[in-house]
């Protein structure tokens, strides 16, 4: 090829590259965004138009409870959700289990284990019945949808409003010497059951305040969203009762520094025994006394039968059937229990398949809510 030849071709080559650039960066930036892609543009190169991906479908929850794994378990969270929880399993499905861990954060021990608290109470709902092959058992913490939605609620109801609702002022809470994860819980709690699009909340009659405010805060939202979006979740009060302390000071709990003041779902018989017996009743003959008529509920419901002469018997008497009843029944949880938390392949592997189920569930309600919002998707 002659030098005179050479020189157009290269004068030809140059002319090119700026429009094989140009076609370069249009078809780079078409088929990004055709998959979703937010691509990097370069030289100031952006296209005109950007395909926007449609919502990703998914079955949405019916029905979510949730259990803090705040300390090992115990009757009375069994009797108020868990037993609640595998009824509804046991008869419609379509449920969802949340182990509320960021919740459990927020009155936490420092020298408390949360991974091993975590491991510890998904074992037990197992044991209990809850099955992950019907239910999903999800993690909060492996939620990061469920922060961003709790982040966009706050900006639809006021501080005065969520007081009023939470009950701060009543309770003592919202104080200087509470951290603000535990002032602003019932928003986060809000998010939980929103983002999973839940229109049924499985929870004791206690939970009724709690409630209300998730479902004023969906009414909130909806009204700031182009179209209603999120379903208005109605509360499934269960049949049972709220336990009370065995030392008689208010409702059973976990956060107790008492430990007899509860019988934990894996206690051994003799602890049961020993509790029970130090259980408070009443100075006199009386029956109707709040912590007597509590222990006589429990028989009750452990021994499945209803007995009109419970009223009648001695203290002690009542203390021996209901340890007898309560042994019998929580003695195949225990041992499905000790199976279980001697190997955590169970544990693990229904934590995996709830997240796997219930993701995109999640990721589909947020991003619809962020796309009406007008977020950059």
């Amino acid at each position: 090829m002659s030098h005179t030849a050479s020189s157009q071709c290269s004068i030809w080559l140059s002319l090119q590259i700026p429009s094989f650039l140009f076609l370069w960066f249009i078809l780079t930036a078409k088929v990004c965004s055709t998959i979703g892609l937010k691509p990097i543009y370069h030289a100031g190169f952006v296209p005109a138009t950007r395909v926007v991906v449609p919502p990703r479908s998914a079955s949405l929850s019916a029905a979510i409870a949730g259990i803090q794994p705040s300390g090992d378990l115990h009757i009375g969270n069994y009797i108020g959700c868990i037993k609640p929880a595998v009824e509804y399993q046991d008869d419609r499905g379509d449920l969802t289990l949340l182990i509320a861990d960021l919740h459990a954060t927020t009155g936490r021990e420092t020298n408390q284990d949360l991974g091993d608290v975590t491991r510890r109470t998904v074992a037990t709902v197992l044991a209990c019945g809850i099955d992950p092959e019907k239910t999903n058992v999800i993690l909060q913490s492996d939620m990061p949808e469920i922060l961003q939605l709790n982040w966009i609620l706050g900006t639809v109801i006021s501080l005065g409003r969520m007081r009023k609702l939470a009950n701060f002022d009543r309770r003592d809470l919202a104080q200087e010497k509470d951290s603000v994860a535990e002032c602003l819980y019932p928003l986060l709690m809000a998010a939980d059951v929103l983002c999973s699009g839940s229109d049924t909340i499985i929870a004791g009659v206690d939970q009724t305040s709690h409630a209300h405010v998730i479902r004023e805060v969906a009414e909130k939202l909806n009204r700031r969203l182009a179209s209603p979006i999120i379903p208005m979740p109605n509360l499934h009060v269960n049949s049972g009762f709220k336990v009370m302390s065995l030392d008689g000071e208010g409702k059973m709990s976990k956060s107790s520094k008492k430990q007899s003041s509860r019988i934990h779902l894996t206690d051994t018989d003799e602890e049961i025994y020993e509790k029970l017996r130090k259980a408070k009743t009443s100075t006199t003959a009386d029956a109707s006394s709040p912590e007597v008529a509590n222990l006589i509920r429990l028989l009750n419901f452990f021994s499945g039968d209803v007995q009109s002469t419970i009223s009648e018997m001695q203290f002690s008497v009542l203390k021996d059937h209901l340890h007898q009843a309560t042994c019998i029944y929580l003695s195949p949880i225990r041992q499905r229990y000790y199976k279980l938390i001697s190997d955590d392949t169970a544990v693990q592997a229904a934590l995996r398949a709830g997240h796997r189920r219930m993701q995109p569930v999640f990721a589909s309600i947020l991003e619809r809510v962020k796309r009406s919002l007008k977020y950059y998707i």
